[in-house]
């Protein structure tokens, strides 16, 4: 049986290179590709991969967050976050939710299929730079406590907030109506105690929602 991938990243050449590398490796198949992280927690449902292979920093709904929803949705499902850093922040988040691998994008293509093959074996892997960083570091210390009061719509409008766009254009982007999302965005601030629009970019910049 072929070990089943999904990918998901927000630029479509990138996507491009990891299936070409991928499909090169006998008993690899991409049965999907996901250019935002709603789209591959809903192909992970749809196509029940044995792997998706999701990048950190996607749009709308982050690679931490889809990360999230796939643990919860998907358990099933071995996750390896790909990055083009080794942040404290992503690490230890994508530690403490579960992922099986965080891999560096910068990598040669055999740690990319080594990685792979590891969480395959039901192992663990972590590019070089991020493993030595862990040893350092405890990932199941607290990271936001404000945060994780958070549900995952209010996540989801939080970083859609963070990364510019008005009320009007998430209530279009969700189908929502413009009372929700104003009603959405008001809990947001209080929950996590924030009073204007710049301490929300602020906040996510810091929590690493948006870069």
């Amino acid at each position: 049986m072929p070990f089943r991938i999904l990918l998901a990243d927000d630029h479509t050449l990138v996507r491009q290179g990891l299936r070409r590398i991928l499909e090169t490796q006998p008993g690899l198949q991409v049965v999907a590709e996901a250019s935002t992280g709603v789209e591959a927690v809903n192909l992970a449902l749809e196509h029940g991969p044995d792997l998706a292979l999701l990048d950190v920093g996607m749009k709308g709904l982050n690679g931490l967050e889809a990360l999230t929803q796939l643990r919860r949705n998907s358990p099933n499902v071995a996750v390896l976050m790909l990055s083009m850093h080794a942040d404290e922040r992503y690490v230890l988040r994508a530690v403490r939710e579960g992922a099986n691998g965080y891999v560096l994008k910068d990598c040669v293509e055999e740690e990319l299929i080594a990685a792979i093959l590891a969480v395959r074996r039901g192992r663990r892997f972590f590019s070089p730079e991020v493993d030595r960083f862990l040893r350092l570091r405890n990932p199941n210390e607290s990271l936001d406590d404000r945060y994780e009061r958070l549900t995952d719509r209010e996540r989801h409008i939080y970083q859609l907030l963070a990364e510019g766009n008005s009320n009007k254009e998430i209530a279009h982007q969700l189908s929502l109506s413009l009372h929700t999302i104003e009603t959405h965005r008001a809990r947001i601030m209080e929950k996590l105690g924030l009073h204007s629009a710049a301490e929300l970019v602020l906040s996510a910049v810091r929590r690493g929602i948006v870069s």
